[in-house]
């Protein structure tokens, strides 16, 4: 469906954590980069330890997708099934253009 606007993610996030959440998605972004580096080095290992900060500092932040796009990285890379890792980081970098952080 060329033209269509990207589907807007709405995240509410605790009050407290909103001025931050900038820094949240820019590590986020941060991350898919090297994310997409190791996997052009084959680099499992990394993948898996960067997956898993992600699975992590999604939930502290009420980030349930990026937590679970993380983990589906991790299992992907720990499987050896580097076009799901690929897909995955795809998703995740999706994910974060898209998302709204809302205080409500």
């Amino acid at each position: 469906m060329a033209g269509r606007p990207p589907r807007t993610y709405r995240v509410k996030v605790d009050p407290e954590l909103i001025d931050i959440v900038p820094v949240f998605i820019e590590r986020r972004r941060q991350d898919v980069a090297s994310l997409h580096d190791a996997l052009a080095h084959g680099d499992s290992s990394l993948i898996r330890k960067i997956a898993h900060n992600i699975k992590g500092a999604g939930s502290s932040f009420g980030f349930d997708a990026v937590s679970a796009i993380g983990e589906l990285i991790e299992l992907a890379a720990a499987q050896g099934r580097w076009p799901a890792v690929a897909y995955f980081i795809n998703l995740l970098a999706r994910y974060l253009e898209t998302v709204e952080p809302v205080c409500e």
